[in-house]
């Protein structure tokens, strides 16, 4: 096996002494491994300074009806909370990122294991009001215009948050267009 030379490590300001050295092995379930798993990747970027909650999805943000639990990740303290800024992003794409790798990570130890959430200091379900807030507000100038509004590209789950809250609204219905990266809602009247 290669790895980096001891002259050649760099070291995460924060990271402890210990660090993993191999896959979890033994472990309860699947969610026990998952919550391990996070707490290794936060401990080796020096993040140690937090708590982690397991909690079932209840909203389409959360992943409700696609995850089987989401990981809250909060700071013990407010300069903690505030490093955990990085793990979110620009516009959750950290984020999103650290929760592909983190279900990557366990579907390797546990076949066809289920996919979890992660959310940090609450972003995800403020990205949600935002987005459902928005979508309302948008729904309404089309019905009042009957204009097509096309909204930003944005990523698969925002979209979902989208469809899903205006799935009831009079009025108004919604298509997702574009291919990849650059997949939108367009907002049109019914």
């Amino acid at each position: 096996m290669t790895g980096v030379a001891d002259a050649e490590l760099v070291r995460i300001p924060g990271a402890p002494d210990d660090l993993p050295v191999a896959p979890i092995e033994e472990f309860e379930d699947q969610v026990d491994l998952a919550g391990r798993t996070l707490r290794d990747v936060l401990n080796l970027l020096g993040l140690q300074g937090t708590e982690i909650a397991a909690r079932d999805p209840e909203t389409p943000g959360d992943g409700a009806g696609l995850v089987e639990q989401v990981f809250d990740v909060y700071g013990e303290d407010d300069e903690t909370s505030d490093e955990l800024g990085i793990l979110i992003g620009r516009r959750g794409e950290t984020l999103g990122s650290l929760q592909y790798v983190l279900n990557t990570i366990v579907s390797k130890q546990a076949d066809n294991g289920p996919i979890f959430g992660v959310d940090i200091e609450g972003y995800r379900r403020r990205r949600e009001q935002q987005l459902i807030e928005m979508a309302k507000e948008i729904a309404a100038e089309v019905r009042a215009t009957g204009d097509v509004i096309t909204l930003e590209p944005m990523p698969a789950a925002e979209r979902r948050i989208i469809h899903l809250s205006l799935a009831d609204e009079e009025g108004v219905t919604t298509e997702s267009v574009g291919s990849g990266d650059h997949r939108q809602v367009e907002i049109m009247p019914a």
